[in-house]
């Protein structure tokens, strides 16, 4: 094996503690990630007015839906 090419780890390996500290590292930094919260971006007044033109949109649409099956099931 040359010397500059590391030697494959083998995850039975319980030799060192540098293992240990290996796992407990890699351990806090997927916990730390799991519970990491992103702040919400700033939305344009544009963007503002067009989801709430969506939202809106989506609620008489359901209306609609409501009032025609009520009108075929009558």
């Amino acid at each position: 094996m040359d010397a500059l090419t590391p030697a494959p780890l083998d995850p039975n390996d319980d030799s060192g503690p540098d293992q240990d500290a290996l796992l407990r590292r890699d351990a806090d930094f997927f916990a730390a990630r799991r519970t990491m919260t992103w702040r919400p971006r700033p939305i344009s007044p544009g963007l503002r007015l067009l989801l709430w033109s969506l939202r809106l949109y989506v609620v008489l649409m359901l209306i609609v839906v409501v009032v025609e099956l009520m009108r075929v099931v009558a």
